[in-house]
């Protein structure tokens, strides 16, 4: 019986311990929601990165009357956030818990963002 139980808790603990290893963290505290670039727009023309942190999913479009989007997952490490879709990768730097800076646009020759665009969150 002792054997029994040794085994049942060695395996929940090796089950935590992986559960635990693969859950991604959010150490800045950025909410979820839509991240608007700062600049001069026609309305409903503003690019925009959707960011859910249930998930780790992210939406980035040229702006919502737009039919093209990247859609893809992101990871949090350090002070970045890599977004990572089908045909590109975006990098955005943290500079605070709502705004974000546009640091390295990928290689996708059909949307293209600048570099350094700041991203604030607005809420709704």
């Amino acid at each position: 019986m002792k054997k029994l139980s040794l085994l049942f808790l060695t395996v929940i603990i090796a089950v935590s311990f992986v559960a635990c290893r693969n859950t991604q963290s959010n150490p800045y505290e950025l909410p979820s929601g839509t991240y608007y670039m700062v600049g001069e727009f026609e309305e409903m023309m503003t690019p925009y990165l959707y960011l859910n942190f249930d998930d780790y999913t992210f939406l980035m479009g040229a702006g919502v009357l737009l039919s093209y989007a990247e859609i893809g997952s992101f990871v949090v490490k350090e002070n970045k956030i890599t977004a990572t879709s089908q045909s590109t990768v975006f990098v955005f730097e943290i500079k605070n818990n709502n705004t974000l800076i546009l640091i390295d646009n990928g290689d996708n020759e059909y949307f293209k963002m600048p570099n350094n665009s700041e991203y604030v969150l607005r809420e709704s």
